[in-house]
């Protein structure tokens, strides 16, 4: 489509929270002297128009699933032991680590604390 154009229609007024107006949500498609409006942005529903407008017949799709790998089905098996086991484990070992007593260098504690 090397010649596209999209416009907003407001009429004036503010887009958020101007529901009012029958028109609202309405998409018209415009090809030649023909159109067409419609309120759904599926592409099940907009791409057929757009044929429909152009005089092409729909193409017919690619055999296979709509969304492949959609909706993502992940297993959640390491998640619980690393929830409640490690990650808690984890936080207490850090803890600790960081509220032990410092460590004092020999060469200190055999100098009698002289640098």
């Amino acid at each position: 489509m090397p010649n596209v154009t999209i416009r907003l229609a407001t009429l004036g007024q503010s887009v958020i929270g101007s529901t009012s107006d029958e028109a609202y949500g309405e998409i018209e498609y415009s090809y030649g002297d023909r159109s067409v409006t419609t309120r759904s942005t599926s592409h099940r529903e907009a791409l057929p128009l757009i044929y429909e407008l152009a005089g092409r017949p729909v193409p017919m799709p690619i055999p296979g699933d709509d969304y492949p790998g959609y909706p993502l089905t992940a297993g959640a098996e390491a998640a619980l032991p690393w929830f409640f086991a490690a990650l808690p484990l984890l936080i207490a070992l850090a803890w600790w680590w960081s509220r032990r007593a410092p460590r004092i260098p020999r060469q200190l504690i055999e100098d009698g604390g002289k640098p």
